[in-house]
């Protein structure tokens, strides 16, 4: 882990533990709740933006925008969860990594 990324998850750590979300980091990825965040070559600020990116899709749209029946943009989540990745692309990726450090 990047000093960082240590730093942001310094940061990230009490506002998750308030909002119960579990967030765990290596070099490459952000892990809150599970979902991974590409992170890699982030600085910190890069790094708790996209904190700040998960929270405002997972826990402040739910509370806010869908109970007062408003929907955030399609574009707005779009760009938010542009380095998020899915599973099967989480798996992919390690592959590629293993199968690199074993050249």
């Amino acid at each position: 882990m990047t000093k960082d990324t240590k730093r942001a998850l310094e940061i990230i750590a009490p506002m998750a533990k308030e909002l119960r979300i579990e967030v765990t980091a290596d070099d490459t990825f952000l892990y809150c709740n599970g979902q991974a965040i590409g992170i890699g070559c982030n600085s910190a600020y890069a790094t708790i933006k996209e904190f700040i990116g998960y929270v405002f899709a997972t826990v402040y749209k739910h509370d806010v925008f869908d109970m007062h029946a408003e929907s955030v943009p399609a574009k707005v989540m779009q760009r938010v969860k542009s380095y998020w990745f899915t599973n099967e692309q989480l798996a992919m990726f390690k592959r590629e990594i293993k199968a690199n450090e074993k050249k």
